[in-house]
């Protein structure tokens, strides 16, 4: 098992979001985390978070702070449960366009979502 230090933690797969301030320079931020900053422009902005990044994670280890971790692992299968009539449904459309049903659900949730 992975010990889950500093290191451990700044390892992960983060997520970082910016966005241009009207004001000037740009807002930073760690998806799924409270950990935000700023900088003059995007190249300051990224080192700015990752710097509060390292900041976060030192304060939360040394408060004994629990500490969310990204998603980083998807194995690509999905059970999820319906109505008779909704399976019902979906079987006879996956019989007419001559795919499985796991495929139909795919192709619709790819259209959805990308």
């Amino acid at each position: 098992m992975t010990k889950k230090d500093k290191n451990y933690y700044l390892s992960l797969p983060w997520e970082f979001e910016f966005e241009k301030c009207p004001e000037g320079g740009y807002y930073a931020r760690v998806k799924g985390i409270s950990c935000y900053s700023h900088g003059d422009n995007l190249e300051h902005a990224a080192k700015q978070i990752q710097q509060a990044l390292e900041t976060y994670i030192e304060g939360c280890l040394e408060e004994n702070i629990p500490i969310d971790e990204p998603f980083s692992k998807a194995s690509g299968k999905l059970n999820i449960r319906t109505k008779k009539t909704v399976h019902l449904k979906l079987l006879k459309l996956a019989k007419e366009e001559n795919v499985s049903v796991s495929h139909l659900i795919n192709d619709a949730i790819t259209k959805m979502y990308g």
